[in-house]
């Protein structure tokens, strides 16, 4: 649909989040725009469709190809943090995340998203209006500020040791005049995680995405615009969750779970007090949806994906 970015789960998306044709759909990652698209080739004419998208780049592809003469298409150029600013509350009928860095921020060397070039500056900025970018953030944050992003955003073992090394990996490369790269931290990573039985990619990519995730405040966005979700959807409505990491996944289930409670009430109380009556969201799947073999086949960068489902209630 796009070489921009493949949309991931497409199909299982589209058969829960196309609910009410016409109705009022969200985008929250908007991307090459490959999952708006397939909800544009299906929505009536009265539908609209709102279109997030930190990143102006992916926002400006998105224009060039999400067009209809019967759909308001409203394109927001604001974090999915923002999404209480740009869509009424009590609205939408479906919103969609997808979460984590495009195909496209990966594959573009110039964005300094890659592990694979060892002399482009890292980035890792969605927004590249933002002042913070990887070599600043780097530069300026200390030992224990690292080691937090580490442990808090990949899971990371060994991270204040890795945190350690990082800093002298990156005093050396100011002494020497260079810029901080996807080298210079493969450099730490590989001293502090000797052993073979160790999968040095995957540590790699790891620590970038801990680093990605803190320039780019990501999880407290995450937070932040999943409850405003809950309010901007209809009665009925869908909201679709696709993250790609265990630190994702768990901060869409922790932030989700208190609206799926009727009972608010302390655990020791011995009977409801509160009334029963506060359950927003209703849980579609018992299990998040995975990507099949044959998509993870045709798209390796789906194969870690999940997909979680909720109904406002």
């Amino acid at each position: 649909m796009t070489n921009y970015h493949e949309p991931v789960l497409l199909g299982e998306v589209m058969g829960f989040w196309l609910k009410q044709n016409p109705g009022v759909y969200v985008d929250c990652t908007t991307g090459g725009g490959g999952h708006s698209a397939a909800m544009l080739a299906q929505l009536k004419s009265g539908s609209t469709l709102h279109c997030l998208d930190r990143d102006s780049d992916a926002l400006a592809y998105a224009g060039q190809i999400l067009k209809s003469d019967l759909v308001d298409i409203q394109f927001h150029h604001a974090p999915f943090g923002q999404l209480a600013s740009c869509v009424p509350q009590g609205s939408a009928d479906g919103i969609l995340y997808d979460l984590g860095v495009s195909s496209h921020q990966l594959d573009e060397v110039s964005r300094g998203f890659t592990m694979a070039s060892s002399t482009q500056p890292l980035d890792l900025r969605m927004d590249r209006s933002e002042a913070c970018d990887a070599q600043q953030w780097l530069i300026e944050t200390d030992e224990d500020q690292i080691a937090h992003a580490l442990r808090n955003n990949a899971d990371m073992d060994r991270a204040h040791p890795l945190a350690r090394k990082i800093k002298s990996e990156i005093k050396l490369a100011q002494e020497e005049g260079t810029p901080i790269t996807a080298k210079t931290l493969r450099s730490a990573v590989d001293f502090v995680f000797r052993d073979r039985r160790f999968d040095q990619n995957s540590l790699m990519a790891r620590v970038l995405q801990a680093i990605r995730m803190e320039i780019n405040e990501e999880m407290p966005q995450v937070v932040e615009s999943l409850k405003a979700a809950v309010e901007c959807l209809k009665i009925g409505g869908h909201l679709c969750v696709i993250s790609y990491h265990s630190v994702e996944d768990r901060a869409v289930k922790v932030t989700m779970a208190p609206f799926e409670q009727a009972c608010h009430c302390p655990p020791k109380f011995p009977v409801c007090v509160c009334g029963g009556k506060h359950r927003k969201v209703l849980k579609l799947l018992r299990k998040p949806g995975l990507p099949t073999a044959e998509e993870i086949k045709r798209n390796p960068r789906a194969r870690s994906a999940k997909l979680r489902i909720y109904e406002r209630v």
